[in-house]
């Protein structure tokens, strides 16, 4: 009996570079994998039910209680005296409709049965009917003999006008109005094209040139020459100024308000204790 051959093994040179890529590829994700399983198991879920049994707790139980009590106690008390004030009402009103209808409506109903009716019957017969039909006979006639033939005459009279007007019309609108547009037309963009807009561009371009070489220089001069004015003409002065003020009449003024807080306080004041009280007045 032949042992068989046993498989060849693979190269280290495929084997290898296959090992690299499955430890540097597939097992980190294989290890996120089984940490995301671990934190499912371990920290989602409890979470999840904590958090569930929270919210079941203390929020979805007390609302529950809230809305029970709320219908139990507001509701439907208010759904009840509601349905008894409707109820109560709807047979008031038809204890109401009832009476009236017994000892209201029902004589007055056989009273036109018994009376009107008749009386009806016979002003029919003999009044209305004969003076509806000479009505009838007399509006057929106006309407045969008078209406009739002028209203043919008015639609006649129309159609005609009709006519005359939408061949003035066409007319007016072949030989003058288009004409006339297409003249407005060409004049109003000729003069666009050799008025206005040569106006226009002249204009934008004066504009703009009359900005660049006129206002803008002048305004760069103004900023230039007022600020040199102001950095070596009015600031040197402000501080001359403020410099000779300080230490000339503003010394003077310092000197002047010490002597003077000195002669109160050392000179004058004792000077005044001294005589209120030689004559008394001290308080």
């Amino acid at each position: 009996m032949t042992t068989p051959q046993p498989a060849p093994e693979t190269p280290a040179w495929i084997t290898w570079p296959i090992r690299a890529v499955a430890l540097i590829v597939v097992f980190p994700f294989r290890l996120l994998w089984e940490l995301a399983v671990l934190v499912q198991r371990f920290v989602l879920v409890p979470v999840v039910r904590a958090l569930g049994w929270l919210l079941r707790t203390f929020l979805l139980a007390p609302l529950l209680w809230l809305l029970r009590q709320f219908l139990q106690w507001v509701l439907l008390p208010i759904w009840h005296a509601l349905r008894w004030t409707a109820a109560a009402l709807v047979t008031g009103v038809a204890w109401v409709l009832r009476m009236m209808l017994r000892y209201l409506l029902r004589p007055i109903a056989m009273a036109i049965m018994w009376v009107l009716v008749p009386v009806g019957r016979v002003l029919y017969r003999w009044v209305l009917s004969p003076v509806g039909r000479g009505l009838v006979w007399l509006l057929t006639a106006f309407y045969d003999w008078v209406l009739s033939p002028i209203g043919h005459a008015l639609v006649w009279a129309f159609r005609m006008s009709g006519v005359a007007i939408e061949w003035t019309v066409r007319a007016s609108y072949r030989w003058i109005i288009r004409p006339l547009g297409i003249g407005i037309a060409v004049a109003a963009v000729a003069f666009y094209r050799w008025v206005l807009r040569p106006l226009g561009l002249g204009f934008a371009w004066t504009v703009v040139a009359f900005y660049r070489w006129v206002l803008r220089p002048i305004g760069l001069a103004v900023t230039w020459a007022s600020r040199m004015i102001y950095r070596y003409l009015l600031r040197p002065i402000g501080l001359a100024a403020a410099f000779a003020w300080r230490y000339t009449f503003g010394a003077l003024f310092h000197g002047l308000a010490v002597t003077g807080r000195w002669m109160r306080d050392e000179i004058f004041r004792p000077a005044g204790n001294v005589v209120r009280t030689a004559l008394g007045l001290r308080r």
